[in-house]
């Protein structure tokens, strides 16, 4: 199968329609406890895809320097020097327990750093 890249919509048009009408409109419903008829809306909570699939969804890019959709602008992400593409190395070690051994290791990870940030990871 090929990617339809920007084309999704044509995909979800179809699923967006019902779920607009099924929000603003609602539906009919019988209720079989109660013995009568009530109006149902629904609405999509969420989405459970891979990356890829996530950026066509959304929106987000998820190439480039900011990329990550939690760290937004504030990532650390840097373009490697002879191959000109962009990394993330060592980004992920915010994301770990504050008194993390990781985040003092100075070998390991990017040499002679250490992760002090705290990421909040509510999202706006």
């Amino acid at each position: 199968p090929h990617n339809p890249k920007g084309k999704i919509d044509v995909f979800l048009q179809p699923l967006i329609d019902e779920l607009q009408q099924l929000w603003n409109d609602g539906v009919i419903t019988y209720d079989a406890s109660k013995k009568q008829n009530f109006r149902l809306r629904a609405a999509l909570m969420w989405t459970i895809n891979d990356f890829p699939a996530y950026g066509m969804l959304s929106g987000w890019s998820t190439a480039g320097k900011f990329a990550c959709p939690v760290c937004m602008k504030k990532s650390k992400a840097f373009t490697l020097k002879h191959g000109k593409k962009m990394s993330w190395f060592d980004c992920h070690r915010q994301f770990l327990p504050h008194n993390h051994a990781f985040r003092r290791n100075k070998d390991a990870f990017y040499k002679n750093r250490i992760e002090l940030r705290k990421m909040n990871l509510l999202l706006d």
